[in-house]
């Protein structure tokens, strides 16, 4: 910030008469004399002068126009600025005191000037015309009062001094602004790679999940192939081992037995194809492009996919305009069909079994969607396994127990996340979390609908 100065005292007085000058000089230069009585009474009687003594002010001469301007611009290159200027509006035979104003004011704009005139050869409108209307501009006409002389330099040079003090403040507060505009780019700078190492940490976030769903998934796949395969190779190196005693006409072949047998291993050859066809779909959605998805549209495909697993519950949709979700169209289907077939499987057995869909932007950036049904629920000591893979709580050979996995790895991958919270008996809700579209798109419609 700017110290400080000194209260600037110095005037310049134009005129091409060295009398104005000279009167000008004992007006602003000498003590008024009320000063030096005062003093001179302080000595005589010993009372104290109260009023502040005046300094004076420092008065330079000029006698022309170009004289003037010279000075003024040798003052402010200087670093010691005139305050005011008297300046005489007739000096023959150089420029007029208009035009010395107006040279004047390229100089130092700053400037404060009295136009001094006994008479003119300008009206004020031809005065206001060539320099403008200014607050810098007083006329004084001659013969001038000494008070009103005093008067005016006192007041004009108190108000240079504060519009250099405005100049000053405003330099400070535009150098001041300059560093906070570094510090907020800097700090704009800082954010921004923050965001960006932020968004990179996230991408990693996702890829880790997906990797974690992809090991949990394959996890048990040695485990849950090997065992139909036991029983396909038993049940080949038997009917091997048959056809040879056969061949060899050691005994007849039973063919019940050998039915028996080959259906053994079919079943076997089945379970393997299922989980491998369920690896096959997971694998499928890698390869979708992520993009704006409406959320009613893929719910009508999976619902209609799931109707026969659905059988006679009835299914609500309550969306309320929710927003589009980004994702690709294949796992989102696949998300949904997962999560209905599921609920399906779970109200078999009720009576009015019911499954309820609901979609809301619950935070910014986010979309709820929630899968509700009033089925047999999931026992406590199963809640946490249920998105493991090949865990399943259906009879053996009703299904594979990748379907949550499958769904965890779907919501994993588009950056969402899944939970579930069920009550044995009244049954389950499944809240998946995905990230709202960033495309530019009006909202979904809101769709409520029921099916049987």
């Amino acid at each position: 910030m700017n110290a400080p100065t000194a209260a600037n005292r110095r005037i310049l007085v134009v005129d091409d008469n060295q009398a104005i000058h000279q009167d000008f000089r004992k007006i602003l230069c000498s003590p008024p004399a009320s000063t030096a009585l005062d003093a001179m009474e302080a000595a005589l009687f010993g009372s104290p002068a109260t009023a502040p003594v005046d300094p004076g002010f420092e008065v330079d001469s000029a006698f022309q126009g170009e004289e003037g301007i010279a000075k003024v611009k040798t003052a402010v290159a200087e670093g010691r600025p005139y305050a005011l200027a008297f300046v005489d509006i007739r000096m023959p035979p150089g420029l007029d005191g208009v035009e010395t104003v107006r040279r004047l004011w390229k100089e130092d704009e700053d400037l404060q000037v009295v136009l001094c005139s006994a008479y003119s050869d300008y009206s004020w409108e031809e005065m206001t015309q060539r320099l403008g209307l200014s607050q810098r501009l007083l006329i004084l006409r001659k013969p001038f009062d000494n008070i009103e002389v005093r008067q005016l330099a006192h007041a004009l040079s108190e108000k240079w001094e504060l519009l250099r003090q405005s100049h000053n403040r405003l330099e400070d507060l535009k150098r001041e602004v300059s560093a906070w505009t570094g510090e907020l780019a800097l700090a704009n700078e800082r954010i921004a790679k923050e965001m960006d190492d932020r968004a990179k940490l996230e991408l990693r976030l996702v890829q880790a999940q997906r990797l974690e769903a992809l090991g949990r998934l394959t996890a048990g796949l040695a485990h849950e192939i090997n065992n139909p395969l036991s029983v396909i190779m038993a049940s080949v190196g038997f009917l091997r081992s048959e056809l040879d005693e056969q061949l060899a006409g050691r005994h007849q072949l039973d063919a019940g037995e050998m039915r028996e047998v080959c259906s053994d291993a079919l079943m076997g050859a089945d379970r393997i194809l299922r989980i491998v066809n369920d690896f096959r779909i997971f694998s499928r959605l890698d390869g979708h492009p992520q993009t704006r998805v409406d959320l009613n549209e893929v719910l009508d495909h999976a619902q209609s996919a799931a109707s026969y697993n659905l059988g006679r519950a009835q299914v609500v949709r309550d969306l309320q305009n929710a927003p589009a979700v980004q994702g690709s169209e294949p796992g989102m289907e696949q998300l949904f069909l997962g999560l209905l077939n599921n609920a399906g499987y779970a109200t078999q057995n009720t009576a009015e079994p019911r499954i309820v869909i609901t979609a809301r932007e619950r935070e910014e950036g986010w979309v709820m969607v929630e899968v509700k049904d009033n089925g047999t629920g999931i026992a406590p000591e199963h809640l946490g396994r249920i998105f493991d893979p090949f865990f399943t709580t259906k009879p053996p050979g009703t299904g594979t127990g990748l379907g949550l996995s499958i769904v965890y790895g779907i919501v994993s991958g588009f950056g969402g996340t899944i939970e579930v919270e069920s009550t044995p008996g009244q049954g389950a809700t499944f809240r998946v979390k995905l990230p709202r579209s960033t495309e530019a798109a009006a909202p979904s419609s809101s769709s409520s609908s029921s099916m049987s």
